[in-house]
C-alpha cells in the first residue's frame, strides 16, 4: 500500500460520503415539505399528488445512491482485498511467531535435558567405587582398584577428593591419574571431559566441607558465647517485645552484611516454561541476606543453657491479616538455614505443582567463589556473637575468640584446594 493509493481511497470515500449526504439532505427537505403540506391539504387529490411527489423523490434518492455506490464499488473491492491480505499476513505472522516460540521452547528443553544428563553423568562417575590411591613424595597416585590391589577398600571419586583436600594441607603438589582411570570416567561423562568432571567433583567436595565447617563454627561460637554470658551472670540481658505482649529476653545481634562480596555463579539452563515472573531462587546466596533486624541470642533455662537464635516472624492470622511473633531456632538449625544452599525453580504451576527443580549450589559452584561467600556469611554471625560477649565483658575460651572460619585447604585459601589442570596454587594433575 502506497501513499498514492491511500490518497485515492480517501478521495473515493469522501466523494461517496458527500454524494450520500447530499441525496439524504434533499430527501429530508422534501419530506419536511410533504409533512407541512399534508397538514394543510384536506382534499383527496392533494394527498394523492403528495404521494406521487414523494415516490419520485425516493426514486431519485435511490438513483443517486446507486450511482454513488457504483462509482465507489471498485475502490471498495480494492480496500476489501487489502484488508483480507493484511489479515492473512497477520495470521501468517502469528503462525511464524508461534513456530519461533515453539522452536525456542524445544531448544530450551534440549538444553535442559543436556544439562541434566551431564550432571547425572558427573554424579554417576563420581559414585563409582572403583578407585585406589598411593601417596608418595608429595604426589597422589590414583589408580583403578582392580588393577592395583593392596588391601585397601575401593573408594569413590568424592572420597578421593576429600583425601586430596586433606593432603593439600600437607603440601601435596601433584596428582597423577592412571590412563585407565581417565578412560573409565570418560566412558561415562564423554571424551575429553575428564578434567572438567574432576574440577566439578573437587569443587563440590571443597564447597560441602566449607559449608559444614561454617555451620559448626556458628554453632560452636554461639554455645561458647552463651555459656560465657551465663557464667558472667547474664550481663546486659534485655527484654524485647512485639505486639505489646509477646516478649523474649536475650542479647540483640547486629549483623553487618559484608560489602562487595561476589555472588557464587553457576551456569543454569533456561527452563522451557520460564517467564519474567519465574526465576531461580538462590536463598541467601543471591548477593543479599535475609533481614534479621531483631535477631536475638537467647539462653534457655530448660534445658539449662540452651542457646537459641530468636527473630521476629510475620505469620498469617486470617484472610489478609497478619501478626508478628517470636520464632526460636536452635543454633544448629539456624546455621543450617542461613547456609542452606539449595537452589530451586518453581516450575510450571509453582511449587505446589510438584514439578520444581532443586539442586545443591555446592555441587555446581566454583570453590573459589563459593567458599569465600560461605566464610563471609559465617563470619557475619560469629562476629556479632563475639561482639556481644566483648561488650558485656564475658570471658571466652581462646578457641572461641577468633570468630573466623578457615577455608578448607592449604593456608585457608580456596585456590589451594587443587587437583585441576595444574593451575597456580593447586596440585598438578596429569
Amino acid at each position: 500500500m502506497t501513499d498514492d493509493e491511500v490518497a485515492r481511497w480517501q478521495g473515493a470515500v469522501a466523494a461517496y460520503v458527500s454524494e450520500a449526504e447530499s441525496a439524504a439532505d434533499e430527501l429530508r427537505l422534501f419530506l419536511a415539505e410533504v409533512r407541512r403540506r399534508g397538514r394543510l391539504g384536506r382534499l383527496l387529490v392533494t394527498r394523492r399528488w403528495l404521494a406521487v411527489r414523494l415516490g419520485r423523490a425516493e426514486e431519485l434518492y435511490a438513483v443517486r445512491m446507486a450511482a454513488a455506490e457504483h462509482a465507489y464499488r471498485p475502490v471498495l473491492r480494492e480496500v476489501e482485498s487489502y484488508v483480507v491480505a493484511m489479515r492473512e499476513e497477520r495470521r501468517a505472522a502469528g503462525v511464524r511467531e508461534r513456530d519461533r516460540e515453539e522452536a525456542k521452547r524445544l531448544a530450551r528443553v534440549a538444553s535442559l535435558e543436556r544439562w541434566k544428563k551431564w550432571w547425572a553423568s558427573v554424579a554417576q562417575a563420581a559414585d563409582l567405587r572403583v578407585w585406589s590411591w598411593e601417596y608418595e613424595g608429595y604426589t597422589l597416585y590414583l589408580v583403578r582398584h582392580d588393577v592395583f590391589r593392596h588391601g585397601r577398600a575401593p573408594l569413590t571419586a568424592r572420597e578421593l577428593a576429600g583425601i586430596l583436600v586433606v593432603l593439600a594441607r600437607r603440601g601435596c603438589t601433584r596428582v597423577e591419574w592412571e590412563e585407565g582411570v581417565r578412560r573409565l570416567v570418560e566412558d561415562v561423562v564423554g571424551p575429553g571431559m575428564f578434567s572438567v568432571w574432576w574440577r566439578n567433583v573437587l569443587s563440590a567436595t571443597v564447597n560441602t566441607r566449607a559449608r559444614e565447617a561454617a555451620e559448626r563454627e556458628i554453632v560452636s561460637t554461639a554455645e561458647h558465647v552463651g555459656a560465657a554470658l551465663v557464667k558472667a551472670g547474664r550481663p546486659g540481658l534485655e527484654t524485647f517485645t512485639v505486639n505489646y505482649q509477646d516478649s523474649v529476653s536475650g542479647w540483640h545481634l547486629a549483623l553487618n552484611w559484608p560489602q562487595h562480596l561476589a555472588q557464587p555463579r553457576v551456569d543454569l539452563p533456561a527452563l522451557p516454561w520460564a517467564s519474567k515472573y519465574d526465576r531461580w531462587r538462590f536463598g541467601n546466596y543471591d548477593g543479599t541476606v535475609s533481614r534479621f533486624d531483631m535477631l536475638t541470642l537467647t539462653v534457655g533455662w530448660s534445658p539449662p543453657n540452651t542457646v537459641d537464635f530468636t527473630q521476629v516472624q510475620t505469620v498469617p492470622v486470617y484472610y489478609s491479616h497478619t501478626r508478628k511473633r517470636w520464632d526460636s531456632q536452635d543454633a544448629a538449625w539456624f546455621a543450617q538455614m542461613l547456609l542452606w544452599d539449595k537452589v530451586s525453580h518453581p516450575g510450571p504451576g509453582g511449587f505446589a505443582s510438584g514439578k520444581d527443580f532443586t539442586f545443591s549450589l555446592a555441587e555446581h559452584a566454583d570453590a573459589r567463589e563459593f567458599v569465600p561467600y560461605v566464610v563471609a556469611l559465617a563470619d557475619m554471625v560469629t562476629s556479632a556473637l563475639l561482639d556481644v560477649a566483648c561488650r558485656h565483658g564475658a570471658a571466652l575460651p581462646a578457641a572461641a575468640r577468633s570468630g573466623s572460619v578457615e577455608s578448607p585447604g592449604q593456608g585457608g585459601k580456596p585456590d589451594d584446594l587443587g587437583g585441576v589442570d595444574g593451575r597456580p596454587g593447586e596440585p598438578e594433575v596429569t
